[in-house]
């Protein structure tokens, strides 16, 4: 299997990676920094906010591949209410967390929807896009967008007779990331969840990224056995 997978440079994305790399799968990175240097690992550098440089990226494979893509770079921005943004953080996180998404999407399809082998999209969601919370307003917009896209893609596949296709809307939980850090530093007159996620780290109540890695692969080994397109890794 070949796996394109985003944001691989840290987190969920850099553990998902090194979790299909030890089984022997390619895996290309698309991020702006490199961490792993395994052999069948390949980076490529691209800075995922950029829609110009986005635009121009081309998926490759010679169609004798499983090909498998995972949407799992994002970013939270500033964490405060609306009415305290600037304009180019909400452009930011929603370039990163729903736009990009969809452009790589749409051109993973398009690159595949003719070949024989099995075909996996799998976008990485949140529990953000479910309900709200306070001072996440952007975020959690930018989640239910994901959720419902993944929803809307897996039904014009489906309806098509798509039927070695998968795609997957997969909340994580609560992991010990960057993302987590930025949420702990954020300022608590702002967030008014601020003490929540402080316990959640002193409780060592946040999930190994490894951890999650090996449930997200346990449904990229066997897609069929799941029906539904969005889930949490809590469900499995």
């Amino acid at each position: 299997m070949i796996a394109y997978i985003t944001g691989t440079s840290s987190g969920i994305g850099k553990a998902i990676a090194l979790r299909m790399l030890k089984d022997g799968h390619r895996v290309i990175g698309l991020s702006r920094t490199c961490s792993i240097t395994e052999l069948n690992y390949t980076h490529i550098s691209i800075d995922l906010g950029d829609l110009d440089v986005v635009s121009k990226f081309e998926f490759r494979s010679n169609n004798s591949d499983d090909v498998l893509l995972i949407n799992n770079a994002g970013v939270i921005g500033p964490i405060k209410p609306i009415g305290h943004h600037v304009e180019q953080d909400i452009i930011q996180v929603n370039t990163i967390n729903i736009i990009t998404p969809q452009i790589l999407t749409n051109k993973f399809v398009n690159k595949f929807i003719h070949s024989n082998q099995t075909y996996q999209i799998i976008n990485v969601s949140s529990g953000a896009g479910k309900s709200p919370i306070d001072a996440w307003s952007t975020y959690c917009a930018s989640k239910a967008a994901i959720d419902l896209f993944s929803e809307t893609l897996a039904k014009e596949l489906q309806e098509r007779g798509h039927q070695n296709w998968s795609v997957f809307s997969i909340a994580p939980g609560v992991v010990d990331t960057k993302m987590q850090k930025e949420i702990r530093t954020s300022n608590p007159s702002q967030f008014l969840g601020h003490q929540k996620f402080m316990d959640l780290n002193a409780n060592n109540e946040l999930a190994d990224p490894n951890y999650t890695a090996e449930l997200f692969y346990t449904v990229i080994l066997n897609p069929k056995n799941y029906k539904n397109v969005v889930f949490s890794v809590r469900d499995l």
